[in-house]
């Protein structure tokens, strides 16, 4: 009698061609994006399943995916020289705060309560001097 082998994984049983959905699901790209990278040949080709329909091979996908290393953004670096002192940066409204409490601050910088409410101002009319006035307000 031979002896009982496992049978192999159902990937390798059945490779499938998916439809865009699925493939923007596995590869978490835009159509575009797909369309440049297999110009460049970075992506598994489509494969034309009728006229006006195409699709890609799963296994070709999932390699694609488990060979693709994402690449990480850089750390940022703080560039701070020892000499000099690093200043904290304090919002505007604080600053006027501290300059107003210094004697430092002109009059104009004062803080608005409610900086989203609008107000209404009545303009006045520009008439020129050979011009008549109609005023027809109360």
């Amino acid at each position: 009698m031979d002896p009982v082998s496992e049978p192999p994984p159902f990937d390798a049983l059945e490779d499938r061609i998916l439809p865009w959905s699925q493939v923007r699901v596995i590869c978490g790209l835009s159509r575009t994006t797909v369309w440049r990278m297999q110009k460049s040949g970075d992506f598994p080709a489509c494969v034309q399943v009728s006229q006006n329909r195409v699709g890609w091979w799963q296994s070709e996908l999932l390699a694609w995916r488990r060979a693709r290393t994402p690449r990480r953004l850089p750390e940022p670096r703080a560039v701070v020289s020892a000499q000099e002192p690093v200043e904290p940066v304090e919002p505007p409204q604080i600053r006027r705060i501290q300059e107003q409490a210094k004697g430092a601050a002109r009059p104009e910088a004062v803080i608005d309560p409610d900086p989203g409410a609008k107000t209404r101002r009545k303009r006045k009319a520009a008439v020129a001097e050979n011009q008549t006035a109609f005023d027809f307000g109360g």
